[in-house]
C-alpha cells in the first residue's frame, strides 16, 4: 500500500474521530420534571418487543416513530421517546397539557386559536369535550366545511391526535403475543442502534466507505 493510501486513510479516520468528538461533546438538555419513567427504565423498555404497524420490533422503534409523527422530533424536552410514550400511558392527565402536537400550518393554527407551532392535546377540545377540529368552517356551507376539514394540514393534525388517543387506550401497539417467535437479541440491539444513529452519521458512512475503497484500489 502506498504512502498516499496511508495518508488518505489517516485523513478519513481523523475526520471520523472529529465527528464523534463533536457528537459526544454536544451538551444534552436536561429532562424536565414531567411524570414518566427514569432513563434507566426507559433503556430497559426500549428492548420490549411489540407489534407495531404489522411487524414485531423493539419498543424503541414504535416510540421513536410515534414521537416523530406527533412532535416532529425524536426527543421532547430532554426526554427519550420511550419516556414520552410511558409518560402518556401513565399520566395522560398531565401530558395532555404539554405543547407537543405539531401544527406546521399557520392558517390552521389561526383557525384553532393556537399560539406557536405546537398545540396541547387539551387545547384541541372545548369545555364540553367537543373536538375543535370537527368544527372547522362551522360558518360555511356543509360542502365547504368538509373541504376545510380535509386539507392536508387538518388531516395531518387529526392523525397526530388519533395516535395519542390510541396510545392512551393501549391500542397503538401491542405486546408480543405469547405464540409469536421473539426477535433475536442481536437484531433488537441493531435496530436500537440504528434508531439512535444521527442522520449525519448515516450520510457520512457510505461516503467514508467509498473514500476508503477508492484509496485501496489506488494502492
Amino acid at each position: 500500500m502506498s504512502n498516499d493510501t496511508f495518508v488518505s486513510l489517516s485523513t478519513v479516520v481523523k475526520y471520523a474521530v472529529l465527528c464523534l468528538l463533536i457528537l459526544f461533546s454536544v451538551p444534552h438538555s436536561h429532562a424536565r420534571s414531567i411524570p414518566t419513567i427514569n432513563r434507566d427504565k426507559a433503556r430497559e423498555a426500549a428492548r420490549e418487543q411489540v407489534v407495531w404497524r404489522g411487524r414485531l420490533c423493539p419498543l424503541s422503534t414504535a416510540a421513536r416513530d410515534f414521537l416523530r409523527a406527533v412532535y416532529g422530533k425524536t426527543s421532547y424536552q430532554g426526554l427519550t421517546p420511550e419516556q414520552v410514550v410511558y409518560g402518556w400511558r401513565l399520566r395522560p392527565d398531565v401530558w395532555k397539557d404539554e405543547p407537543m402536537i405539531l401544527i406546521g400550518d399557520a392558517d390552521l393554527r389561526r383557525q384553532l386559536h393556537i399560539e406557536g407551532d405546537y398545540a396541547r392535546f387539551s387545547e384541541l377540545f372545548d369545555d364540553t369535550l367537543g373536538y375543535r377540529l370537527s368544527a372547522l368552517g362551522s360558518d360555511l356551507p356543509e360542502r365547504m366545511r368538509q373541504l376545510a376539514r380535509e386539507t392536508p394540514a387538518a388531516t395531518g393534525l387529526d392523525e397526530r391526535v388519533g395516535q395519542i388517543i390510541l396510545l392512551t387506550q393501549g391500542r397503538l401497539f401491542q405486546p408480543r403475543p405469547a405464540g409469536m417467535q421473539p426477535l433475536p437479541s442481536w437484531r433488537v440491539e441493531a435496530e436500537i442502534l440504528w434508531n439512535h444513529t444521527p442522520l449525519w452519521v448515516i450520510i457520512l458512512l457510505p461516503i467514508a466507505a467509498a473514500i476508503i475503497c477508492l484509496a485501496i484500489k489506488r494502492s
